[in-house]
């Protein structure tokens, strides 16, 4: 606790700081604070030595994943990753504090002058920047992160590349038309270099908001996928398994891993930050999308669980969360204090859930891209389907797995079901032609390639800037 709250403390003052010389238009300053926050990624692909291109990426959950499989993983490239709280410290100095993600669009002329101010202040700031540390182009984990928006624009007026590695994919058919108009009215156009996405779903919400040209967006599929195609096809001969010992409970004993979800999964929201005021942190909609809740669902699912662990005290129970209060809270205030529950039962909501899942025989869960990395990886899959789920109000927001998975129509038979599912056999290395396409169509990976993919773009966009 002690460390944690240094940690936090020393933080905060970095971000104070960091804020106040920006603010001050400080550049050599802040590029100093900047290359501080700054470490390199930690990959068996870069032991040291000179290297043909230099990334700089911006840190985030998830994301980190997806670059350490592709640009991590090549031998010419390092990559340096930033702490996102600098870019929203500097933001801070120059950005109202309404803006957010979803509220970035204004024709207020206070609004645009600070963006202008901001960016401003970014391109003054690169060249102390790139003297501490060499960058050949910058990569995010999505085109509409408020605090990077300027940083595109500033870096592609540079002739230096910022890419968006767009990790947020998963849209079902009824929130493609939302995100469309999000992005058009709320979000606004990418100012950077090229956007790549997973599947051909993002890319036609994407163009048909205009955030993008067509001719500059790019569907490469999941990079983090790649290690789940490695390990089915490493795993019969047991050259894979031992990925799993550090993080399952007990490896001798079946183990059983639910993804998480809330009342408002894959449904319609309006996500603002803290600083906006807004109960949440949503903003209210008026339209009937705003009443839609996995309540029952959520309920009786999460209940489920428990009842598997209540019946199986021969099998472990995992439930994973995001990381957030928003996401684990909920599961606590329904299910009780995690210290009172079955002792085979357990919440996990922090770190990558790889090695969750290959540790798994089962694994079950709801709208959710961790449900495909799970049918990737040949593991039996169960989904909840009841209650809300069957209601034709809610069928534009369901993520439908098709024959991958098998469907439960009760509470009960989530958990009958899960325990039956401990009797099936895994899949073999090889996956079926009509999972190949449910993986192209949601992932774009059906081939464990999506990594070549995205290192080659990035890399073509580097070469193409330096021959000018």
């Amino acid at each position: 606790m002690k460390h944690f709250l240094v940690h936090v403390a020393g933080r905060g003052v970095m971000e104070r700081l960091v804020r106040l010389m920006a603010g001050l238009h400080q550049h050599f300053i802040v590029a100093i604070l900047f290359r501080m926050l700054t470490r390199r990624m930690p990959s068996a692909a870069d032991q040291g030595g000179a290297k043909r291109y230099h990334v700089l990426m911006i840190d985030k959950d998830t994301f980190y994943e997806d670059v350490l499989a592709s640009l991590g993983a090549s031998p010419d490239v390092r990559v340096y990753v930033a702490h996102r709280v600098m870019v929203k410290s500097i933001a801070a100095a120059f950005l109202p504090p309404e803006l957010d993600d979803n509220f970035y669009v204004s024709d207020e002329l206070r609004t645009i002058h600070a963006k202008r101010n901001y960016g401003a202040f970014l391109t003054a700031m690169w060249p102390y920047l790139t003297r501490l540390l060499r960058i050949d182009a910058v990569v995010s984990a999505n085109f509409g992160y408020y605090a990077e928006r300027e940083f595109a624009g500033a870096l592609e007026a540079l002739g230096v590349p910022f890419l968006a590695l767009h990790k947020e994919n998963l849209k079902s058919p009824g929130r493609m038309d939302f995100f469309a108009d999000l992005y058009r009215s709320r979000r606004g156009p990418f100012t950077g270099r090229r956007i790549l996405v997973y599947n051909e779903i993002e890319r036609i919400v994407q163009t048909r908001a205009e955030v993008i040209a067509p001719d500059r967006i790019t569907i490469c599929g999941m990079p983090r996928l790649d290690r789940v195609h490695y390990w089915r096809r490493h795993e019969a001969n047991g050259t894979a398994n031992d990925a799993a010992n550090d993080t399952a409970i007990n490896t001798s004993r079946k183990q059983v891993l639910f993804f998480s979800f809330t009342t408002k999964t894959g449904l319609p929201q309006i996500r603002r930050k803290s600083r906006s005021g807004f109960a949440n942190l949503a903003e209210p909609m008026d339209d009937a999308l705003a009443k839609l809740s996995w309540e029952t669902l959520f309920r009786d699912s999460h209940q489920a669980l428990y009842r598997l662990a209540l019946e199986r005290a021969d099998i472990d129970v995992v439930i994973k969360t995001k990381p957030r209060p928003r996401d684990y809270q909920p599961v606590i205030e329904l299910l009780g204090a995690s210290a009172a529950w079955p002792k085979n039962l357990r919440l996990a909501y922090k770190g990558d859930p790889f090695k969750l899942m290959i540790a798994a025989h089962t694994v079950s869960g709801f709208n959710t891209t961790g449900l495909f990395e799970a049918i990737t990886a040949g593991k039996p899959i169960v989904v909840p389907r009841f209650a809300e789920a069957l209601d034709p109000a809610y069928e534009p927001f369901i993520v439908d797995y098709e024959t991958a998975a098998s469907y439960a129509n009760s509470g009960e038979d989530l958990t009958a079901k899960l325990q039956a599912s401990l009797e099936q056999p895994v899949q073999e290395t090889e996956l079926a032609a009509a999972t190949k396409e449910l993986l192209e169509k949601w992932t774009g990976n059906p081939d464990g390639k999506a990594s070549e993919r995205v290192t080659q773009a990035v890399l073509s966009e580097i070469d193409a800037s330096r021959n000018g």
